[in-house]
């Protein structure tokens, strides 16, 4: 019975140098998410300003 878990002692190092590459991947990707909907909502932003600018060409 206590064979049973040596296998999963020896995984759990690996699992150790795995992770943090894991999770930097993981947070590279979600910033560059939230990066691409900021420029999203900013363009939306700008065009809209743009818009308001040709139909008020006085200002």
């Amino acid at each position: 019975m206590h064979n049973a878990f040596f296998p999963l002692f020896s995984i759990i190092p690996i699992l150790f140098y795995i992770a943090p590459f894991v999770f930097i991947v993981w947070f590279l990707l979600k910033l560059l998410k939230i990066q691409q909907e900021k420029n999203q909502i900013l363009k939306k932003i700008s065009d809209k300003l743009d818009h308001l600018n040709n139909n008020n060409p006085n200002s």
